[in-house]
């Protein structure tokens, strides 16, 4: 059964449901006075095309940097990501014929690279997708076999060692996005050479076999995981759901002109509800092309923060000069959205605001940076 679809604006009540009696203070808005607990960030800062970690230490009321070594290796910004919790698996370009997986683990403050492709000799390839399942490092790509063909490939590396243990899976098709997920790989990929349509294979991890596929249709857009472990494929008007266990498939849609914009969102946050955090395109909605939103896959309900609806036009303009959304996450323990931005102007210059999102969004509080914010953890 399709679910009913509701877009609830940033400036509007998000729900009533009645009336009862407060259990603690509440503020000058109404609002539940929650506890102040205390929240340790770290912040992945664009500066000049390099990514460096930054610490924050704050809680309800206060944030402020950290000038402690946030164990983040300064970095180029990569080609490819992937996350899986708090663990970033980046992929950078090294050669026409070789890269570099960098693996870093927040919780524990390590890091580890790996040099991949360096057996192939000369050659021309395009890395496409990169995704981490247990020990094993996935990277989707074509290289070029001659000016006519070109081969389709996954390669599964263990990265448990030096990387040189790997093994090339042949693809049927053009591969445009992996998840991972039960102990399979979802491969989201296109058939350029006869329908022009999308497919969805999946491997079995352990043996690198084929075990399903599937047509997706010409308009697939993305894929991913949700915290239960199913893989959604996204479209402009609706998204599908692959339980990864049975590979059964159930639809959800979305009313014309109101769906969730989360399918060119580079980083997508859930919550331990399973509501998703992410940049959205804004359309109609806001001066603004991206926006931070929050999406409720078991309600099929949309929360669009514009940022004009709860900021002036001095703060916009002035105080904070937003050009443009780069990272949305939440801070569960405090209640707050955390909205990473861009400054407007040429400059490597940004900002990370806090917004209290009930029982109105109101700022919390904002933090200046030299950098553009690029993904947040929160410990």
């Amino acid at each position: 059964m399709m679910k009913t679809y509701t877009l609830i604006y940033a400036l509007m009540a998000l729900f009533v449901i009645g009336c009862s009696k407060s259990d603690g203070p509440i503020d000058d808005d109404g609002g539940k006075i929650e506890p102040s607990v205390e929240a340790d960030y770290t912040l992945l800062v664009n500066f000049h095309g390099m990514l460096t970690g930054k610490l924050l230490n704050g809680d309800a009321e206060t944030l402020s940097l950290n000038d402690g070594d946030s164990g983040f290796p300064k970095i180029a910004k990569p080609l490819l990501i992937s996350e899986e919790g708090k663990v970033l698996t980046m992929y950078h370009k090294k050669s026409a014929c070789s890269g570099e997986i960098t693996i870093h683990d927040f919780s524990k403050a390590t890091t580890k690279s790996v040099a991949v492709f360096s057996d192939l000799g000369a050659c021309t390839l395009t890395a496409k997708a990169i995704v981490q399942g247990g020990n094993t490092v996935y990277v989707a790509y074509e290289k070029e076999v001659s000016a006519e063909s070109t081969a389709f490939m996954v390669r599964a590396i263990d990265v448990t060692g030096a990387g040189g243990v790997f093994e090339d899976v042949m693809l049927k098709f053009n591969p445009v996005g992996l998840a991972f997920s039960n102990n399979r790989l979802f491969i989201f990929s296109l058939d350029e050479k006869i329908t022009d349509e999308y497919q969805l294979t999946v491997l079995d991890a352990k043996s690198n076999k084929e075990i399903f596929e599937d047509n997706l249709g010409f308009d697939a857009k993305s894929i991913f995981k949700n915290p239960d472990g199913n893989i959604i494929i996204g479209y402009d008007e609706l998204h599908s759901t692959y339980n990864s266990s049975t590979l059964a498939l159930a639809y959800t849609n979305y009313p014309s002109g109101k769906a969730p914009n989360f399918i060119n969102s580079e980083f997508k946050h859930f919550d331990r509800s399973g509501k998703m955090y992410y940049a959205m395109l804004a359309g109609i909605h806001s001066d603004y092309s991206l926006v931070p939103a929050i999406y409720d896959f078991d309600e099929n309900l949309t929360v669009l923060y514009a940022y004009e609806n709860f900021l002036s036009k001095t703060q916009l303009n002035f105080e904070f000069e937003i050009e443009n959304t780069t990272v949305v996450h939440y801070d569960e323990a405090n209640n707050l959205l955390l909205v990473g931005y861009k400054k407007i102007g040429e400059g490597n210059k940004g900002g990370l605001l806090r917004i209290k999102t009930k029982p109105e969004p109101k700022l919390a509080g904002n933090l200046d940076l030299d950098g553009v914010p690029y993904a947040i953890y929160i410990d």
